[in-house]
């Protein structure tokens, strides 16, 4: 298979997803679903957080072992198509910094949908575009190549939905990760930046992110959802980030506008969020 990838993956939910959404709804709707933290639940709820983690975890990947610098996929857009079916955005992959001549395997994540993988292993250049073989002498040093030698995607997508990649070497010792969201919700106000993220495609889960706070503070987060306001709060790490799990449903409502809210002496930040059934709209 050469030329770009078609990662539009059906919807297809696999069977412990809707166990795991299925309890995410009923503890909000009962009246226990707040800003989910460590000590929420147990089994499903418990595996339900574990999920979400993963993907914050995924967007955040700090330097280790298998990513010592650190690195992430870019993703350059280009190409927009808009069609009565919606918009089709299409991104080249790009990782600079990556070991030349390296093989790796392509896999891809989207929230509700369990990951997949590339049937061919991939390669980088030495300007870090991902292609579908080892760059030739007179490709070492492109940042773009024809549709059949690099490696496009073709994705639709919700406003706040996330598309993970994770390029992993054959034996496993390198891992570099990268998300791409053609759609952000998010706000900024003075140095202050909020971003909301799907962590389930009808908005079951919601990844919050928060930057620009002073390193180490603890800042309160507030989540209005029809009736319903909850309070909590996020600690910032030593780089003035922070983030959160929120599951935005309330009892008694199949669906409905969540609005997350952050506001400190510093700066003011919100983000509005559709959840529950219908939610789900790729532009």
């Amino acid at each position: 298979m050469k030329g770009k990838i078609d990662l539009i993956i059906p919807r297809a939910i696999k069977s412990i997803h809707l166990v795991l959404c299925a309890v995410l709804v009923l503890a909000a709707r009962t009246g226990s679903g707040q800003s989910i933290g460590k000590d929420m639940g147990t089994g499903a709820q418990l595996a339900a957080v574990k999920l979400m983690q993963e993907q914050i975890g995924l967007d955040d990947d700090p330097p280790n072992e298998r990513n010592p610098k650190g690195l992430r996929i870019q993703f350059q857009k280009i190409g927009d198509f808009p069609s009565p079916e919606g918009h089709t955005l299409r991104y080249r992959l790009l990782i600079p910094g990556a070991p030349e001549q390296q093989s790796y395997v392509l896999e891809v994540w989207r929230i509700g949908t369990e990951v997949q993988l590339t049937p061919e292993q991939v390669y980088t250049n030495a300007k870090g575009l991902v292609m579908w073989h080892a760059p030739r002498p007179d490709q070492e040093n492109k940042d773009a190549l024809d549709s059949k030698e690099e490696i496009e995607v073709d994705l639709k997508a919700a406003r706040g939905e996330p598309i993970r990649y994770i390029l992993v070497s054959p034996d496993g010792k390198l891992l570099f990760p990268g998300t791409v969201v053609p759609y952000p919700v998010e706000s900024t106000n003075n140095k202050c930046h909020m971003e909301a993220r799907l962590g389930f495609p009808e908005a079951e889960g919601v990844l919050v992110y928060i930057d620009g706070l002073a390193p180490g503070s603890t800042v309160p987060l507030e989540t209005i959802s029809g009736s319903e306001t909850r309070s909590s709060h996020v600690i910032a790490d030593e780089k003035g980030h922070a983030d959160a799990v929120v599951a935005p449903m309330v009892a008694a409502n199949n669906a409905g506008v969540a609005k997350i809210s952050m506001t400190i002496k510093a700066c003011s930040v919100s983000v509005e969020v559709p959840w529950g059934d219908g939610s789900y709209h790729p532009l």
